[in-house]
């Protein structure tokens, strides 16, 4: 019988559709969280909120973020900034503190610590993680056009040249998208702070079982779970297999491109998954397994091969084991909660670069 491979997107709150799409032909259900008022079916997953605040709460998060939008000046200067990596490690209820004079202009006060609360601040720091990457894609879409107006007028500089050689739209379309990679300057979100909000939920997710892979488009993510498994366990987590899989630039062609991965890679993506799948339940990984493994994966590799390759849309996804320790493990240490080892599984990650 034929075993799902479901995944979780993690730490973004709304992730871009172009880093879930290459992890799309690959597993068989994507979900990543959704914060209140956003769940549903959103591009190529599901959003979904995994914990509930109590209604006053609820109804408090919902106001304050309705407020932050009309704030965009005041907030960027203070709260966005303290999520960048180049700002201290502030306490995270700094965050709640100033939001909340936001609304009222006055000195919070310090109510009693809840699981409300930690709940809250860490959905507080998820939304304005969330409106950060939100601006970010906005600068990067004017970066993009800006780009491209550089590569038209390369292009008209070089008018006469290109009518007689007839050749040069795929230069001028190769220097467009070079001029797109360059990603523009500015703060960068930390991550550290930002993954510890999302483990509040994902500690009280009662679905958090049902998910035996970890993806991200943030390799950052990985070296941050290497430190905390190897806190846990004194080992280092081991790379299984890196994939190379095709992509999509365009959304609108996303389902003839996993249609045709269907059709050239459907029974080699259902072997490796299989295999995978078998690792995450077990608590130890045997060498024969891993061989079966890395040959899967080459076959699966081999399977794409007719596929364009190469050009920006080419995304390779590597996946590490943190054997004898689950996902929850990690996260449970990584956020300082208590909780028991049960060294029962093996937790995978998967990761976009």
């Amino acid at each position: 019988m034929t075993q799902s491979l479901t995944a979780l997107f993690s730490p973004e709150t709304n992730p871009d559709p172009a880093d879930l799409q290459p992890f799309r032909l690959l597993c068989d259900t994507l979900f990543f969280y959704a914060l209140p008022g956003k769940a549903g079916e959103q591009g190529l997953g599901t959003g979904y909120t995994p914990v509930h605040l109590s209604g006053d709460e609820e109804a408090r998060f919902q106001s304050l973020a309705q407020e932050l939008k009309g704030h965009e000046a005041e907030f960027h200067g203070g709260l966005l900034a303290s999520l960048s990596a180049g700002q201290g490690d502030r306490d995270e209820a700094s965050a709640g503190s100033l939001a909340s004079r936001l609304r009222s202009g006055k000195e919070a006060a310090q109510p009693q610590k809840s699981e409300d609360k930690i709940l809250w601040q860490a959905m507080l720091i998820l939304k304005l993680a969330e409106m950060f990457r939100e601006e970010e894609r906005e600068i990067a879409k004017g970066f993009l056009a800006i780009s491209g107006k550089e590569a038209e007028l390369f292009a008209a500089l070089r008018g006469e040249e290109a009518e007689e050689d007839g050749g040069d739209e795929e230069e001028v379309e190769a220097l467009r998208e070079l001029a797109a990679a360059r990603p523009p300057g500015g703060p960068t979100i930390n991550l550290t702070r930002l993954t510890k909000a999302w483990g509040r939920l994902y500690l009280r997710d009662t679905r958090a079982a049902e998910f035996p892979l970890l993806i991200t488009s943030h390799e950052e993510l990985q070296g941050l779970l290497a430190e905390t498994y190897e806190a846990l366990t004194g080992r280092l987590p081991r790379q299984l297999v890196s994939l190379t899989l095709p992509s999509q630039t365009e959304n609108k062609a996303e389902g003839a491109l996993a249609e045709k991965f269907s059709t050239a890679a459907g029974a080699s993506k259902e072997h490796f998954n299989g295999i995978l799948l078998g690792i995450a339940a077990s608590a130890t990984i045997s060498a024969e397994r891993l061989t079966e493994l890395q040959e899967a994966g080459n076959e699966l590799n081999r399977a794409t091969l007719p596929f364009p390759e190469g050009g920006p849309s080419e995304k390779s996804i590597r996946f590490y084991a943190y054997e004898g320790a689950s996902l929850i493990d990690l996260f449970a240490n990584l956020c300082g909660e208590p909780r028991k080892a049960t060294g029962a599984a093996t937790g995978l990650l998967a990761v976009l670069s």
